[in-house]
């Protein structure tokens, strides 16, 4: 946002960038990236609606790749130019999963539920069968083997009651305690089976970079996910100040922008751009007490990337002035504050960051990649 003089009343008036009048659609009709020249190479400019995995793909430098090298450039070059593979957990993977469909459903609700369904979990079949011991007896019960492992079970126990129980006869008493018997099986496994079949016939995908089986197009997610990534969309939007954050723009708006100081190719997806040049961040968090935010802030470096996402802005004409952080907390209670960072911290990390890109630069031209101090030398430690 900047200030222009009204040539008729003299007065200071807000004028803004009108960067979604220029900014374009990720692909055009033909499905063609309209971000990439005949070559390949990245188109400087504004553009909506690119997927993640594409935007993290491409080849340009991002705040969290920055980040990493102000802890490090080992850190950098371990990351992003090395061999090492090092996966993260299942854990991780779940928490990932969790922050990430929040910001969905706060950011992009539209096309959500296009795109997931809730699992089933075994609290919402209390009464379904799932252990072979269970299974082994309703087998005994109904007079059939209980040799096998847990799906041989399964399978005889379901081709019982498909394909014997039809022709059995109710008026005979052992016929009819088997009929009664099969009509109140529920095995899990099946009946989990089913539900995900009813979306549609399975198919092997890719969401986020992780390979998913998919149902009718369909991405089926972890109901604990599910429940707290419904969490955050209630807590955030019920939060009046944060839910007025989220209006008047657009969600994941693209910028790519060449840096005049390295000639680097830098690149930002910002969670959400206002059309009155308002950046709002969306954080899903372990909490939103403001002595442990500011932590996180230091110990992730927001402030690098509010100021990056600022300079690649600006690079495009969009005066970024008022960037928000929007923290939701959803894992041992349910609340969200919204954030801004003092002058002196922006102007610190504006400083820092503004050093460190040409040194980046410096160290891609000559791939020495230290560790935390240029020369190498012993250290002395008190």
């Amino acid at each position: 946002m900047a200030l222009a003089l009204d040539r008729d009343t003299g007065e200071l008036q807000q004028e803004y960038s009108n960067w979604h009048e220029r900014a374009v659609p990720a692909y055009n009709a033909k499905g063609e990236p309209n971000y990439l020249d005949d070559e390949g190479n990245i188109i400087e400019g504004i553009y909506l609606d690119m997927p993640n995995d594409v935007y993290h793909s491409l080849p340009a430098l991002s705040s969290s790749k920055l980040k990493d090298f102000i802890k490090s450039p080992a850190l950098y070059y371990r990351n992003y130019l090395s061999s090492v593979d090092r996966k993260r957990t299942q854990a991780q993977k779940n928490t990932f999963d969790a922050g990430t469909h929040g910001h969905t459903l706060v950011l992009e609700p539209q096309g959500y539920y296009q795109k997931f369904f809730r699992d089933m979990v075994q609290s919402d079949l209390p009464e379904a069968m799932t252990t072979a011991i269970e299974i082994e007896e309703t087998l005994v019960c109904l007079g059939l083997p209980k040799s096998g492992n847990k799906q041989q079970k399964i399978e005889r126990l379901i081709d019982f009651i498909e394909h014997k129980v039809p022709s059995l006869d109710p008026s005979n008493p052992q016929h009819a305690q088997q009929i009664e018997i099969a009509r109140n099986v529920r095995i899990f496994e099946v009946e989990r089976q089913r539900y995900l079949d009813s979306f549609g016939p399975a198919e092997e995908g890719v969401w986020e970079g992780e390979p998913v089986t998919t149902y009718g197009g369909k991405v089926p997610v972890d109901s604990i996910v599910w429940d707290d990534a419904h969490r955050v969309m209630k807590t955030t939007r019920d939060h009046e100040e944060a839910n007025q954050y989220f209006q008047y723009g657009l969600p994941e708006v693209a910028i790519f922008a060449m840096c005049p100081l390295t000639g680097m190719m830098l690149k930002v997806k910002f969670d959400w751009l206002r059309f009155d040049d308002v950046a709002v961040d969306m954080k899903t968090t372990a909490s939103v007490k403001p002595e442990k935010f500011r932590r996180q802030i230091e110990d992730l470096r927001y402030d690098i990337q509010q100021e990056f996402y600022k300079y690649v802005a600006r690079l495009q004409d969009i005066p970024v002035e008022e960037f928000v952080f929007v923290a939701t907390e959803y894992v041992q209670m349910d609340a969200c504050q919204p954030f801004r960072l003092s002058e002196k911290r922006s102007k610190k990390a504006f400083s820092l960051m503004m050093s460190k890109l040409p040194e980046l630069e410096e160290c891609k031209k000559t791939n020495r990649w230290y560790g935390y101090v240029k020369q190498d030398c012993t250290m002395l430690l008190d």
